[in-house]
């Protein structure tokens, strides 16, 4: 090797450690962050889906008693610890669905658009307001359907009357299912 080659090699090392003083390296970081994909809005859906979800809800169960306090959790559905929360309201709400002076036929038709967007936002903790059926000429109607209804919707694993900030018996906190899409 000749001596120019090494006396360069030895002025840009002097370079590289006079603009390096000062710095500290990085903590190293083994982590990857995903930024999460964005909420894909509402589509409209096909005229055979929109049938099969009007049927969705059937009005059956009129007849049977409605309990005062609702409750239904789907077995397998949710851990302790999230329904304790969605029974004492600390759950964050996504959304509310009001049915207050709807028919029945309203109220079903509503509650499966309702339903269909939540799935389509990916929501999981919502709020059906049903009212307490004072306004019902014997007893209350939406009440004991939105009961029956929501027992038959399989994303729904878990539901219960609210808290009395959030309406009481007049409404339900209703936990759903992840979405897949």
């Amino acid at each position: 090797m000749n001596d120019e080659s090494d006396k360069d090699n030895k002025d840009d090392d002097d370079l590289f450690q006079q603009a390096m003083r000062g710095v500290a390296p990085l903590k190293p970081d083994n982590k990857v962050r995903h930024k999460p994909p964005p909420r894909k809005p509402p589509q409209h859906r096909a005229e055979d889906e929109a049938v099969e979800l009007e049927q969705r809800f059937t009005e059956g169960m009129l007849e049977q008693e409605c309990p005062d306090q609702l409750y239904f959790e789907r077995a397998g559905g949710a851990q302790k610890s999230v329904l304790k929360k969605l029974r004492t309201g600390k759950l964050a709400v996504e959304s509310t669905l009001d049915l207050h002076g709807l028919t029945v036929e309203e109220s079903r038709l509503q509650l499966t658009d309702f339903m269909e967007e939540c799935r389509q936002f990916g929501y999981r903790h919502v709020i059906i307001v049903h009212g307490k059926g004072f306004r019902s000429q014997s007893k209350p109607v939406i009440k004991p359907l939105v009961n029956y209804w929501l027992r038959q919707a399989d994303e729904v694993l878990a539901f219960c009357s609210a808290q009395p900030k959030d309406g009481g018996t007049g409404a339900v906190y209703v936990l759903l299912r992840k979405t897949r899409d």
